[in-house]
């Protein structure tokens, strides 16, 4: 485990030191290692001119994950949040943030999340259903961690303790009438019984919600942005050649799944083991497949959910986690692996993902796309959680006349 200790910033005869600078650093394409990380935060943390590089870094793609184990990738991401968060946090890592409140997996990056989200200017709304996912879904994996300012992590320590369930608490306290959308589950898990340590926090915090003198819930310093984007149509890469093979066993080419017709197009790997990732993603697969039927639909959009994983993810293995989880795989709606050529699939998509030395998947975002009938990007959806009704109505645009019901 890397201790990240916090660097003098005077010195001796010689007086107070200038002021670190991003310059007189390696940028982010530099920094290969966990240590030339803790470096750049221990040097950079509460300093803006390192948030641009802090982020970068949290970028999944990023050299710094390859060959490194998830915990070690764990430390790093949750290093450099505590640096962004370290005196207020700036509304570019929100989606950072939000994205590990709203697909929480381990105690103390959740417990990060939700202290540094305390270091944003401003309550807003649009938090409220992140911290309740968090809430929800870490309290049966909940640790003792400590937080301190450096970005260490313990677990058990005495000091300065506390829990993933009680950072996310108290974040949500903080909201105040901004928070108002949780009180009826924060009660709903209260009347659960859930422990002699969390129950007066819950009671505190809807006493505080309900108390909050403001009149109104103040306008949001940040409504949310827009998590689809729109991506010219056009790519340098022609991957059409590209070999898949399907649930069933069948080959394929990029060509043969997606020219013809608009597709909606996620990732997942079948050893995840984050419920909140591809597990959602698969069962939201299902549920995306019944409202296209619904819709009128089913066969005039093509669905393929792709696995990061596809030495290790064969052609039963894709069916039985698919249908394990609801979704009904056809000639239409496809699961689908690489034959061979994982890497131009990653590189044409931009996924963010990387990987461990031993080849399994260390750490990945959320990602969705829509693409035209060309098999061109057209739209994407990544890092937040993505809405079926939303991912329809982005490839419904996109068909001809001739084929809308």
């Amino acid at each position: 485990m890397t201790t990240m200790k916090t660097l003098a910033m005077t010195g001796g005869c010689c007086g107070p030191r200038a002021a670190p600078r991003a310059a007189d650093f390696p940028g982010p394409d530099q920094i290969r290692t966990e240590h030339d990380l803790v470096r750049v935060v221990e040097i950079g943390r509460g300093n803006s001119s390192f948030t641009k590089t802090f982020l970068e870094l949290l970028d999944e793609r990023h050299t710094v994950y390859r060959g490194v184990e998830t915990p070690a990738v764990i430390r790093m991401r949750g290093a450099l949040l505590l640096a962004l968060g370290h005196r207020a946090l700036p509304v570019t890592a929100l989606p950072f943030v939000l994205e590990e409140l709203e697909s929480p997996h381990d105690a103390w990056l959740t417990a990060v999340a939700a202290h540094v989200l305390r270091k944003f200017p401003e309550p807003s709304a649009t938090f409220a259903e992140p911290l309740l996912s968090a809430l929800f879904n870490i309290r049966h994996r909940d640790e003792i961690v400590r937080l301190p300012d450096d970005g260490q992590q313990t677990s058990g320590a005495v000091g300065d303790t506390t829990t993933a369930v009680g950072e996310v608490i108290r974040t949500i306290g903080w909201l105040g009438r901004a928070g108002v959308s949780c009180v009826s589950r924060l009660e709903q898990l209260l009347a659960e019984n859930p422990g002699p340590s969390t129950s007066p926090m819950l009671v505190k915090t809807i006493e505080a919600i309900g108390s909050d003198d403001r009149t109104a819930v103040p306008a949001d310093a940040w409504n949310g942005e827009d998590t689809a984007w729109a991506i010219a149509s056009s790519s340098a890469h022609d991957i059409s050649s590209v070999r898949f093979q399907d649930h069933s066993g069948t080959e394929l080419t990029f060509a043969d799944a997606f020219h013809g017709r608009p597709s909606i197009v996620v990732f997942f790997y079948t050893r995840c083991d984050n419920p909140t990732k591809c597990p959602l993603t698969m069962y939201r697969f299902g549920n995306l497949q019944r409202l296209l039927e619904q819709s009128g639909l089913g066969d005039a959009i093509g669905m393929a959910a792709i696995t990061y994983d596809p030495e290790y993810d064969r052609a039963d293995r894709l069916l039985q986690y698919a249908e394990s989880w609801g979704a009904k795989p056809s000639a239409v709606h496809r699961i689908l692996r690489t034959v061979g050529e994982f890497a131009i699939v990653n590189d044409y998509f931009a996924l963010g993902v990387n990987f461990s030395a031993s080849g399994v998947v260390n750490r990945h975002q959320l990602e969705a796309y829509v693409l035209d009938g060309h098999g061109r990007i057209a739209h994407a959806v990544t890092r937040r959680r993505w809405e079926e009704a939303q991912l329809l109505g982005l490839a419904a645009r996109l068909m001809t006349p001739s084929r809308l019901p």
